[in-house]
């Protein structure tokens, strides 16, 4: 035990003295992406070689690389003091919220680079495999101007000393706007919002936020006018990023105004609105039913563009949007991104713009949401798989499709497919479930929003309840589950854990329980062998693979399989 700890010891010290971080992203932009890339900052230290170090970049829809790069690829840049600057122009890098990207160094993760844009997700294999990444905290979009990246920014020399910034001009190979390495990093404030051109209404509510780094204490913030008078909005709060204005109805209108945020207790930090923004009459908002702002017999929706304010119940939340519906059935569904502060339930009532974005239609830049309480859910519209994936009637409907088969089980990023008899749909992997899809398992029903993404169709599992595997087929000769039965005890189990279930008759002919990790690999086989009254038998599995050897910590799935049935549970090993 002594030497192993010595090697552990030995190699976050080893870890730790690999002085590299990620340092410039390019990875959307208006229009059709250009000029993506990717920025290393490396201090050299005696010994080091370019190719001990690679860059993984990671899909988040399925938590897996999609491609990888050694520093030795790189286009090496300045060097400033003892540190180099690397970048590498790669087209593609992924986009579809949330994605990432890791440096190790001989195949072992450096620590705090496993970073991603657009939320955070679990890396399934690679370097980064078993951990979360960081959300950077900023992103780029269809409104980043080419020629524009998402930065680092202050003094420093370490990762932790930096803050990431809001797009601004690229520099590849050059330090970054408002970067220094080296020296004592100094105490400072970012204004994020408003930072120029924002329109505020008046009687309406908007964060001020910011960044801070090698900072402790509360901030001040103050609105500048444009005679250059100042009102103190707060004298003191916690420096965490987010301070709500309730602008007053009567504020004067305005195309000059700024915000300043500094030091409550000295002034010093601060920063001040790179650019004035405006406060303006209240924008007319014109109510609608959500089947107003959808249906449509062209495609976009009638009231794209317009504000409007809608009232529903949330009926999926994932990531980065939510879904509302305010009836059963079609166009009575709508996408709002991006993502508030809801749970499904709540009644709501929301303001903000229509978008049709790549034709999906949103409401977006949301400028007042009320929760009014909670409500039962909208029943699920029943539709065929040809429906589903054909016409736009259903787009953002909670639905359910009925007795399906799986007929692809890996599209990518999470995707996989089923059909019934009238043709083929998308199951897409937003939701939190833990099936697995095996090439023709037979599944009762799905039930999921539809959502459309990247020029398709495609129906939504929120949780585990949505799949349905467990029903009953009226055939007296097919082998049923009592599913209630099917649960396995203790858990979480270690070092073992025994698994109860129970069948209606003793036909268990080619019946098993199958192990399986979250990736999908089957770790451990059992046949079912029938014991006790009534079809009940268990069966123990000690925490080992085929070959005996123990498995390591985490989640794990067993299924059930008899016949064209399968069952699937969850477990949790601690060791």
């Amino acid at each position: 035990m002594k030497n192993l700890f010595v090697v552990f010891l030995f190699m976050n010290t080893l870890l730790s003295a690999q002085n590299v971080w990620l340092n410039e992203l390019h990875y959307d932009n208006v229009s059709t992406d250009e000029g993506e890339f990717v920025e290393i900052v490396l201090q050299e230290i005696p010994g080091n070689v370019l190719s001990d170090y690679t860059v993984t970049f990671y899909n988040g829809n399925n938590g897996l690389a999609y491609d990888s790069k050694t520093l030795d690829q790189f286009t090496v840049g300045i060097s400033v003091d003892d540190f180099v600057i690397l970048y590498y122009y790669k087209e593609g890098i992924q986009n579809g919220a949330p994605d990432g990207i890791a440096i190790d160094y001989q195949g072992t993760l450096i620590p705090d680079q496993f970073l991603s844009y657009e939320g955070t997700f679990e890396a399934l294999d690679g370097s980064a495999n078993g951990v979360t990444s960081t959300d950077i905290g900023v992103e780029e979009g269809s409104s980043t101007a080419i020629g524009e990246s998402l930065q680092l920014l202050g003094t420093g020399a370490v990762y932790s000393d930096f803050v990431w910034q809001e797009p601004a001009p690229e520099t590849p190979g050059e330090l970054n706007n408002s970067q220094t390495f080296g020296g004592t990093p100094e105490p400072t404030i970012i204004v994020v919002s408003p930072n120029g051109g924002e329109q505020w209404e008046q009687g309406s509510i908007h964060p001020i936020t910011w960044t801070s780094m090698n900072f402790t204490g509360n901030i001040k913030i103050e609105l500048e006018m444009v005679n250059r008078e100042r009102e103190v909005l707060v004298a003191s709060t916690e420096d965490d990023g987010s301070w709500e204005w309730n602008i007053p109805i009567d504020q004067i209108i305005d195309d000059w105004y700024a915000i300043i945020i500094s030091d409550a207790e000295d002034g010093d930090p601060w920063d001040d609105s790179n650019a004035a923004f405006s406060i303006i009459e209240p924008i007319p908002v014109t109510p609608y039913t959500i089947y107003d702002i959808q249906y449509s017999s062209t495609g976009p929706s009638p009231h794209e563009g317009e504000l409007v304010e809608t009232s529903g119940v949330v009926t999926a939340k994932f990531e980065n949007y939510f879904f509302i519906q305010d009836g059963i059935g079609a166009w009575n569904g709508i996408t709002v991104y991006p993502l508030q502060e809801v749970e499904v339930g709540d009644e709501i009532t929301i303001s903000g713009t229509v978008l049709e974005y790549n034709d999906k239609t949103e409401i977006t830049d949301i400028i007042n949401m009320t929760i009014l309480g909670t409500s039962d859910l909208p029943e699920p519209v029943i539709i065929s798989s040809a429906e589903l994936s054909s016409t736009e009637d259903y787009e953002s409907v909670l639905a359910k499709i009925q007795n399906v088969t799986v007929s692809d089980d890996s599209l990518g990023y999470g995707e996989w497919e089923v059909e019934d008899q009238s043709g083929a749909c998308i199951i897409g992997g937003l939701g939190v479930y833990t099936y697995i899809p095996i090439l023709d398992d037979f599944i009762y029903s799905i039930t999921g929003v539809v959502d459309y993404t990247y020029g398709a169709f495609k129906l939504e599992p929120r949780v585990d309840d949505d799949i349905d595997l467990s029903g009953v087929d009226v055939d007296d000769d097919l082998l049923t589950i009592k599913t209630d039965l099917l649960r396995n005890y203790p858990n979480p189990f270690n070092p073992s854990t025994t698994i109860s279930f129970s069948l209606n008759n003793d036909n268990v002919e080619n019946a098993e329980l199958i192990i399986y990790n979250v990736k999908g690999q089957k770790i451990k086989t059992f046949p079912v062998i029938l014991s006790g009254v009534e079809g009940q038998s268990s069966i123990t599995w000690n925490g080992t693979n085929e070959s005996g050897k123990s498995v390591t910590s985490g989640v794990y799935l067993y299924k059930l399989k008899t016949g064209d049935r399968t069952f699937t549970r969850k477990m949790l090993l601690l060791k």
